[in-house]
């Protein structure tokens, strides 16, 4: 490893975009997502998120400022560091991944340090980040009956009191499927993260399992 990237953050979504602007920024690999839960609860999202990329110096440089700037945008940044040519140990700890490994998501590794994974294909993926089960529920079937979406994961944290809902299909209908589910699921819930994703990088798509059409147990 030349060089290692970190971007913290708030949420879930922030962490997806992030890590999608960095690898369509410059010639770098997205090699893992960790977590943490702040301390404080005053803060704009009840989870932090760590990105984290891998490249030559400089592109990892270019990838943290593209990220860094769009966390601040939305007001979700914490903290970045690059680390040059980081130590064998760092590597193996850099490599650790934090992301639900669901149903949807069975074939997702516990480490990409010295895996190549499947390369995958999508037009556009939406996500909506929201506070409660129910409200999460409620979002989900507005989601679905809306557009023609279909679900590739979900990531459930703090007890299911934090739900993100990860839809994919063609822009328009990931566009409005988001929107549908963003204004059914906020009088419930608070909601944390809503975005659409045009084209997402595969750096970003290897997270996900796209070809999984079973219910979620």
């Amino acid at each position: 490893m030349k060089a290692l990237g970190m971007i913290e953050v708030y949420s879930f979504t922030t962490a997806v975009c992030v890590a999608d602007l960095c690898a369509k920024t410059s010639d770098v690999k997205v090699i893992a997502f960790d977590r943490n839960r702040p301390v404080s609860p005053d803060v704009p999202a009840p989870l932090v998120m760590v990105v984290k990329i891998e490249g030559d110096v400089s592109s990892v440089e270019s990838a943290v400022e593209a990220g860094v700037a769009y966390a601040k945008e939305r007001g979700k940044y914490i903290v970045s560091h690059v680390i040059a040519n980081p130590g064998q140990d760092v590597e193996k700890m850099a490599y650790l991944l934090d992301i639900n490994r669901d149903k949807y998501n069975k074939k997702l590794p516990k480490s990409f340090l010295g895996v190549e994974p499947e390369i995958q294909n999508t037009q556009a993926i939406g996500l909506l980040e929201i506070q409660g089960l129910v409200a999460a529920i409620e979002g989900l079937d507005s989601m679905l009956k809306s557009a023609e979406v279909r679900l590739v994961h979900t990531e459930k944290r703090l007890g299911g009191r934090l739900v993100t809902l990860v839809v994919t299909g063609n822009v328009s209908a990931v566009t409005a499927s988001i929107e549908n589910g963003f204004a059914s699921a906020s009088p419930l819930g608070k909601v944390y993260g809503h975005e659409v994703i045009a084209r997402p990088h595969s750096e970003i798509t290897k997270f996900f399992d796209f070809e999984n059409t079973d219910a979620p147990e």
